[in-house]
């Protein structure tokens, strides 16, 4: 590769992104993380100045960190692609990289028997793991007293209030990544499919505006479904809803919300009327009759002309990144505003309770948080081979021959510490990380926003709970229930199940939170 000249791209295509942070969060995490991250950026800094030569880490003891991350490569491409991010990282700290690629589905699965069994593990995402569960647990180490010495980088970058979002109990316990960080929800649909309904989009705003569309794009192709579901779910309410950090137990519209009730989503007049509206378009043929134990996911079924639309998260780029992933032009239509809550964007890395060396692993993270060609390397793979670079656009392209559906390293940017630094594809173009900016500095806030929930005494009422929502769930949002008969009996079996219990104790712990703020 070459360095010198790719080092200068990518300079150029780095943003100072202004991340929004997670506000004054104090209670469950009990302290001001926020004051207590620029405590660590100023001993970071003073540490800095008071050292001629802080950065010469070269002379370590050889070591190998292991990075698991998720997403589809070969070995061998996760081999070339570990060996050309060691060129730099054993430069600069004598530290070898192991990488291990998983897939989406087997990557909880996986990275749980690696933390149960002691298996080496360094670095890895929060894909499928819950920051304080983990940390609960004793799975993630916390990282305060590594961040001040070896993150100095990632401190100079990440908003201090960014860091109560991954905090418990006063202790920072992973490094929030740097990309899109707000959300907001909409229908991705075939462009071609809808420019031959012949439907104007323009009047379409929400959810229950969708009936038209709907109707003109089954009397054009009677053989296809206006709406698909994708895996045997459509979890998509399409409300500025906070869920509070998962498990029972929301604002139902977080942006008015003042007195912040938490209610059960279940039992309200919204979700009652999301889900008869949804089994009402069953009915009329708009959705999939085996919506709910479909086992294709929703860009497959659009591919192949079997369904029209689906719904979709909405930030920059989504309209080129579901292009890719179907192979057909996609156009996006915003059914709800752009807004955050703690949990939204919030992707997060962690260090192993079961890392050898905690410091070596944090000098890496933070190399691939600042280092652009490091980063480039671990998101999108090996030059020539799963990308070229196009100097004069400053955009990557694919190789010929190769594309997303064939390529052997899949670039997964959101996954990774910080995408923004990279230099973007093609089809997302040039400036998408200046337009990922704006995106997170102009979404609305939730009432709740730096509120973080504890379900550590609650664990047995969830897993009761997780039990009856899915006998019912997914069939109900795919519309594949009669609400009238289901959406009782599944409100009665949670109050069975303990869902009041656990809607109490997130009830006290957000009150107790906003009381600090």
């Amino acid at each position: 590769m070459k360095r010198k000249w790719i080092a200068g791209l990518l300079t150029a295509a780095m943003v100072s992104a202004a991340l929004i942070g997670c506000g004054g969060n104090k209670e469950p995490v009990g302290t001001d993380t926020g004051t207590e991250a620029a405590g660590m950026k100023e001993s970071a800094e003073s540490s800095t100045a008071q050292s001629a030569d802080v950065s010469d880490l070269s002379g370590q003891e050889e070591y190998v960190c292991k990075i698991v991350c998720v997403g589809d490569a070969t070995s061998e491409s996760c081999e070339k692609v570990a060996e050309a991010a060691s060129e730099i990282t054993m430069a600069k700290y004598n530290t070898r990289i192991e990488l291990v690629r998983l897939s989406y589905g087997s990557f909880a699965e996986e990275v749980n028997l690696m933390l149960s069994s002691g298996e080496k593990l360094d670095l890895f995402p929060n894909f499928a793991f819950s920051t304080i569960t983990a940390a609960n647990t004793g799975q993630i180490l916390a990282l305060d007293d590594l961040l001040p010495e070896y993150g100095k980088d990632i401190l100079s970058v990440v908003p201090d209030t960014d860091w109560n979002c991954v905090s418990i109990g006063g202790q920072i316990y992973g490094v929030p990544n740097n990309k899109d960080k707000a959300e907001g929800f909409g229908l991705a649909m075939r462009t071609d499919m809808l420019e031959a309904s012949g439907y104007d989009i323009s009047s379409i705003k929400t959810e229950k505006d969708l009936e038209g569309l709907f109707a003109a794009v089954k009397e054009k192709y009677p053989d296809s479904y206006p709406l698909v579901s994708d895996n045997g779910g459509m979890g998509y309410y399409n409300i500025t809803r906070d869920d509070l950090g998962g498990d029972f137990g929301w604002l139902e519209n977080c942006l008015d919300d003042s007195e912040m009730t938490v209610v059960d989503w279940f039992e309200t007049d919204t979700f009652k009327e999301i889900v008869q509206r949804r089994y009402d378009w069953a009915q009329m043929g708009y959705i999939m009759p085996d919506a709910a134990t479909n086992t294709q996911n929703a860009y497959e079924l659009m591919a192949a002309g079997k369904g029209f639309s689906y719904f979709c998260n909405t930030k920059p780029g989504i309209e080129a990144e579901w292009s890719r992933k179907v192979g057909k032009d996609i156009t996006v239509v915003e059914l709800v505003e752009t807004y955050r809550t703690s949990a939204s964007g919030m992707n997060t890395w962690y260090i192993a309770h079961n890392s050898e060396k905690p410091e070596r692993a944090m000098q890496v993270l933070n190399e691939i948080y600042s280092n652009p060609d490091l980063s480039n390397i671990l998101i999108n793979g090996i030059e020539g081979e799963n990308f070229l670079i196009d100097s004069e656009r400053g955009v990557l392209t694919y190789p010929e021959g190769v594309d997303a559906s064939n390529t052997t390293y899949s670039s997964v940017a959101w996954v990774w510490p910080n995408e923004l630094i990279t230099i973007p594809w093609e089809v997302d173009g040039a400036d998408i990380w200046k337009q990922t900016e704006e995106f997170n500095n102009n979404a609305k806030l939730s009432k709740a926003f730096g509120f973080v929930w504890d379900n550590s005494d609650v664990l047995n009422e969830i897993t009761a709970c997780n039990n009856v929502t899915a006998k019912y769930k997914n069939a109900l949002d795919c519309g594949s229930l009669n609400p009238e008969e289901a959406v009782p009996k599944m409100v009665q079996e949670l109050k069975d199940a303990g869902i009041d219990t656990i809607i109490a104790e997130k009830q006290a712990q957000l009150d107790a939170w906003a009381a600090q703020q």
